[in-house]
Parts: structure tokens; sequence; C-alpha cells
């Protein structure tokens, strides 16, 4: 807006007397959206808007009254205090405040001439606040998320950790006592892994883990759990379970693993695992299934490794 128009706006209106009685940020603008005068307030508040600029260079459309040119239309037929929101561009959130606005007057012509926009301070500092505590409560709900599956997960295979196949394990002997679902332990060990690591480091012995890891879970059911449970040596738990369908899917997964050779820089190197597997009893502890399972384990270690055996 140029300097002739401010001045002949406060031809007709008294616009430093009125932004003077204004404690919230308030400013003055033209009926054609311009800015003509803004108070100390509103200069601290709203530091990006100018005198001579259209508001709606800075605000959204769609953030006053519908859009501004609503609000002008609005301020130009019908007197009184009219509430609004500015939302200023390229920001949410920090960048929307309440606000109103009304029609002045000329004190010559008794015409609209210019509109006036207060916003409240008040109710934008609660909002101001109540967002910053939704912020801290987002981010205090991502940082436990977080922390639980640090948990509960192993971090170089993402598979559940020893912790957690812990409780599951006391669940499970626990609901067998009431319910007849039941399910299978499976002990795995990858075959021969102290000479992976001699032979060509320890980092392939992790990408060793990794893909074997990724091999069980991508076989399992989602009702099925995996876990790492140290080393070289994972746990699976295949619920509902039992019998020939667990061996057949033990047998699978040993398949697939003896199958394909693990890729490592410039090596590929073959792997195998070796299976001990139990069915879950009814006066099971997590103590004594592992038990058997790990018995199991051993029995196909010392019978040749790269095979599938049952605890009877």
């Amino acid at each position: 807006m140029s300097a002739e128009a401010s001045v002949l706006i406060d031809q007709h209106i008294s616009t430093s007397s009125i932004l003077s009685g204004i404690k919230n940020p308030a400013l003055v603008m033209s009926l054609s959206g311009k800015v003509a005068r803004i108070n100390h307030r509103c200069r601290q508040f709203l530091p990006n808007i100018q005198e001579g600029e259209l508001l709606g260079d800075f605000c959204e459309e769609s953030g006053v009254f519908g859009s501004l040119r609503q609000m002008i239309h609005h301020a130009r037929s019908v007197s009184g205090l009219h509430p609004c929101r500015l939302q200023a561009k390229g920001l949410r959130g920090e960048g929307s405040w309440l606000g109103f606005f009304s029609v002045l007057s000329s004190k010559l012509t008794h015409k609209p001439v210019a509109v006036l926009l207060e916003v409240d301070d008040h109710k934008v500092e609660r909002e101001n606040r109540l967002l910053a505590l939704d912020q801290d409560v987002d981010k205090q709900l991502s940082a436990l998320r977080h922390y639980h599956r640090d948990g509960i997960h192993d971090p170089l295979t993402g598979l559940k950790n020893r912790r957690y196949m812990d409780s599951f394990l006391k669940m499970e002997c626990d609901l067998i006592k009431r319910q007849s679902t039941g399910g299978t332990l499976v002990v795995v060990d990858i075959d021969h892994f102290k000479r992976i690591n001699d032979i060509f480091g320890h980092n392939a012995g992790d990408e060793v883990i990794k893909v074997v890891a990724s091999r069980l879970q991508n076989r399992l059911r989602d009702s099925d759990v995996a876990c790492r449970w140290g080393g070289e040596e994972f746990v699976i738990f295949l619920h509902n379970t039992c019998g020939h369908r667990a061996f057949s899917t033990c047998e699978e997964l040993r398949t697939l693993i003896q199958q394909h050779a693990v890729a490592y820089q410039s090596h590929k190197m073959d792997v195998t695992a070796s299976f001990g597997i139990t069915s879950l009893l009814t006066n099971d502890s997590p103590d004594s299934v592992f038990a058997r399972a790990d018995k199991a384990l051993y029995q196909a270690k010392s019978m040749g490794r790269n095979q599938v055996q049952v605890d009877t």
C-alpha cells in the first residue's frame, strides 16, 4: 500500500488511536487487503508482516473467515466483531492463530474504509502450550516405542531376543495347562560357525547370522515366534504345530538354509544348520521344554549336523 493510501485512511479514521488502545497484536488493512498500520505488539508477534504488503501474501487464503476476500467482502456489508483464524503460509500448528476482525468506517462519510484485525494473544499462548504439550507427548510415546522395540528385539537380526522368548515361553507353559493348543519348540544352531569367523572374519559371520535369521523369519507364519538366543543359536516356537507338521516345517527351513549360499564381498559361503525340536507338554516349564529341545539339537550335532532331530 502506498504512503498516500495510508494517509488517506488516516484522514478518515485515527489508526494510531485505535491501535494504541489494543494490547493484543493488531493491524489495520485497506479494503483491498493491504496492510496499512501495525501496532507494536503485532510487530513483535508477526515480524514478517510489513506495512504496504498484501495480508494474503503472508496468510493462507483459507486461513481467515474462509478466505481473505470473503472476510473483506463481509466487512464491507456487516458491522460488528467477527471471529477468524490466521494461518501463515508454509507453516502448520505454531503458524495458526485465532483472532477477530471488524469494519472501520469513515468519521466523515460513515462508509467502510478499512478493516481492523486483532489476534487473540491469550488463546494463541494456550494453543501453543497445548501444541507443545502434544508434541512432547508424541516424542515421549515415540521414545517409549523405540525403547520397547530395543528391549525385545535383537539389533543384528531384528528377531525377538532371549528376554522376550523367556517371557513368551513362560506364558505358553501357563497357557497349555488351561488350554490344549500347545506347540513345538525348536532350537537351531548354525553348523561350524567358528570356522566361518576364523576363515572369513567376524563381519562375514554377522552376515551369515542375518541371512539365516531372514530365511527363518520369512518362512514362518505370523503366529510363530523366532528369536536370536545368542551367538549363532536361534529359538523358534511353532504355534499350535506338533508331530510330523513341525518336523516337516523344520526340514523345509533346514533345506532352505543349505541350498542357498551366503554372499559376502567376493566370497560365497555354504551354510548349514542343525535343528532340535520338542513338543510342549502340559507339565512343562520353560527350563524343561528348552532342555529337551537342546538335547535333540545335541543329537543332531553328534550325528553329523545339518539335520533335524526330535526329542522323544
